[in-house]
């Protein structure tokens, strides 16, 4: 009996882990990736993203991914953003730090490919219906390089009471 049990026992401590990877989060509304153009990412090549929002009575997070080359020059990237929605529309500019001051770069990833997630909207209150969040790099550079792909992540993060 108690060799039974620790058969059990180990065959759901290892195969538990495996069903709960495969359930999706119920509150990523939208999370997707774009590639950029292999020999540099033009400051004025936005990449647009489309989502619905079906539910309001929650707050809505808005989260920048980046992948870039380990080849990419600078620490950090400024990056522009422009929501639009069915009752109005904002833009701003935000930064995401990508290495420290000794150049370790501060995402995750192994070889030559390192992925960043970073918030740039918090908090919103969004009526349903369709929005388009375009993110366009806002360097100095024209052309960018080394920057691999651009995603957005849109997350309910808390209930509206």
């Amino acid at each position: 009996m108690n060799h039974l049990f620790f058969r059990f026992a180990f065959v759901l401590l290892f195969t538990l882990p495996l069903f709960q990877s495969c359930t999706t989060d119920e509150n990523v509304v939208l999370n997707t990736f774009e590639k950029t153009d292999a020999g540099g990412w033009q400051w004025k090549q936005g990449k647009k993203f489309t989502f619905t929002v079906e539910d309001s009575t929650y707050y809505y997070s808005l989260i920048c991914g980046l992948r870039i080359q380990t080849g990419y020059s600078y620490s950090n990237i400024w990056m522009v953003y422009k929501l639009d929605g069915p009752v109005s529309s904002q833009k701003n500019q935000f930064e995401i730090v990508l290495s420290d001051n000794t150049g370790k770069w501060l995402g995750k990833g192994q070889g030559n490919l390192i992925s960043y997630e970073k918030p740039f909207v918090s908090g919103l209150k969004l009526k349903p219906g369709q929005y388009t969040v375009e993110l366009a790099q806002n360097m100095r550079d024209e052309k960018l390089s080394g920057v691999s792909d651009v995603g957005l992540k849109v997350v309910k993060t808390g209930k509206i009471y």
